[in-house]
């Protein structure tokens, strides 16, 4: 398991790091700007597991990640390698802690991901760590930790 305290370089560090630890790294990271273009994903499903490394490849075969279109303040989520599920991008409060997070809001976009919310914060230079949650009543259900990774070259 890596050491919170390390900074974060690449989604692989996020691969290994358990719940409280990448907990601890989103509140004590600051809100976004919308990332550019298209950006590699990975989800963490099992956090702080030997097998969230491997899931995560596994993963990688439906879901690749994000491309966010700053003008339209939309982002479209890629999976079997195409450009599926819109979200609406926008800045707001996070359900996990109040503080300001990059929203990808799907409730008017989608119908299948209709009943789910984004939310991300930049935990380290073109990392971001996300956060997926059901739209459940009284109060919203935490589903998963996701990666994002922009490319180091344009």
């Amino acid at each position: 398991m890596s050491d919170p305290a390390t900074p974060i370089t690449s989604v692989d560090q996020l691969l290994h790091l358990d719940q409280a630890a990448l907990e601890s790294l989103y509140r004590s990271s600051g809100s976004v700007s919308v990332p550019p273009g298209k950006v590699k994903g990975r989800v963490i499903l099992f956090p702080g597991s030997r097998i969230n490394p491997s899931s995560a490849r596994i993963a990688r075969l439906f879901w690749q990640g994000k491309t966010f279109n700053n003008e339209e303040a939309m982002a479209v989520n890629r999976f079997f390698g195409l450009k599926m599920i819109k979200g609406q991008v926008y800045q707001d409060q996070s359900w996990l802690d109040g503080q300001p997070a990059l929203i990808l809001d799907y409730s008017k976009t989608s119908l299948l991901y209709r009943p789910y919310r984004d939310e991300i914060r930049e935990v380290g230079p073109g990392v971001y760590l996300g956060l997926m949650y059901s739209r459940t009543t009284p109060c919203p259900t935490f589903k998963m930790y996701f990666a994002l990774q922009t490319s180091p070259c344009p």
